[in-house]
């Protein structure tokens, strides 16, 4: 990797945001970091997205326009795509729907010119809906440099904290390092992507405001809150985790109790039908009364150093 002017790959996954997808694109051509390409992917769309994509095929900075002529059915399947695609030493999946400040590259960049040890770095993104009204924020309080495994440790294994792809850009050459299984998930992927990606090196946030995050109605990170399937397939990746021994008995425990109080009593009580709530809470119960008793026989050992069982 080039350390001073590390070439970034710009990775556009578009399907039916017509409408977002000029501000997208000139959003990215503005930013105050020049030493990047932009790869184009549409998944078929019914709109005339390939109308306005087609207006940037002879830019100096768009590589690659791939059109597919089957919808895939998998945002994580067209991320792959341009991961094939990409030449950069860095990759930065830009969200159609999305768009951010002139700064964002250049912040987020520095991270890695200045640690080469940084495997991913992000910033805080601020909520946005159809309208460009603002509807909230996500983010920490403040700029973190860790390492990745302490990063998991602290906040993802608890939550996806990235919770948008656009506002991250992570080295290429780690995704040869990381379980492909998480191109089979329809809105979890990406938690388990940036898993994989920040045990594996530093991970920096940057407490600036410099991406937009849009919801609405026909984005996939609403439909998967809505139906219930992005806490559906928590529950799987929580196997995940479980299997890849990155998570114990204490972690899992709390673990299930958040995600039950939450839809019971939390930001999820309101949002799904009794019967998803019924299904999910018996996905997150499975097991929980041998996930404590382990748990506190661990914590027994502890204070009494007696060996009970083996870790």
């Amino acid at each position: 990797m080039n350390k001073n002017s590390p070439l970034v790959s710009v990775i556009i996954p578009n399907f039916n945001h017509a409408r977002f997808l000029n501000r997208r694109i000139e959003s990215i051509l503005m930013q105050t970091y020049s030493n990047f390409e932009i790869i184009i992917l549409d998944d078929c769309s019914s709109d005339n997205s390939i109308e306005i994509i087609n207006q940037y095929k002879d830019h100096p900075k768009v590589s690659h326009i791939h059109i597919n002529e089957t919808n895939s059915g998998s945002t994580f399947k067209q991320w792959e795509k341009g991961f094939e695609l990409a030449k950069g030493d860095l990759i930065w999946i830009a969200e159609s729907d999305d768009s951010c400040e002139s700064q964002l590259l250049e912040s987020l960049v520095n991270e890695f010119i200045n640690d080469n040890q940084c495997v991913l770095a992000f910033c805080k993104s601020i909520k946005i809906d159809s309208n460009d009204n603002t509807i909230g924020e996500a983010g920490m309080r403040k700029d973190i440099h860790t390492s990745g495994k302490s990063f998991f440790n602290h906040y993802l294994y608890r939550y996806c904290y990235i919770n948008n792809a656009s506002s991250a850009v992570f080295k290429k050459e780690i995704l040869h390092y990381v379980d492909q299984r998480y191109k089979n998930y329809k809105g979890s992927g990406d938690w388990i992507l940036w898993i994989e990606i920040s045990r594996l090196g530093n991970v920096a946030y940057v407490n600036k405001p410099l991406n937009y995050f849009r919801i609405h109605g026909a984005n996939t990170t609403t439909i998967q809150l809505h139906s219930g399937k992005n806490e559906a397939e928590a529950i799987e990746v929580y196997q995940f985790m479980k299997e890849k021994a990155y998570i114990g008995y204490f972690k899992e425990l709390r673990t299930r109790i958040a995600h039950i109080y939450s839809i019971k009593y939390g930001k999820l009580r309101n949002v799904l039908n009794n019967d998803t709530k019924q299904q999910l809470l018996k996905g997150w119960r499975t097991n929980f009364t041998i996930y404590l008793i382990t748990a506190l026989v661990y914590l027994f050992q502890d204070f009494s150093g007696i060996k009970l069982i083996k870790r």
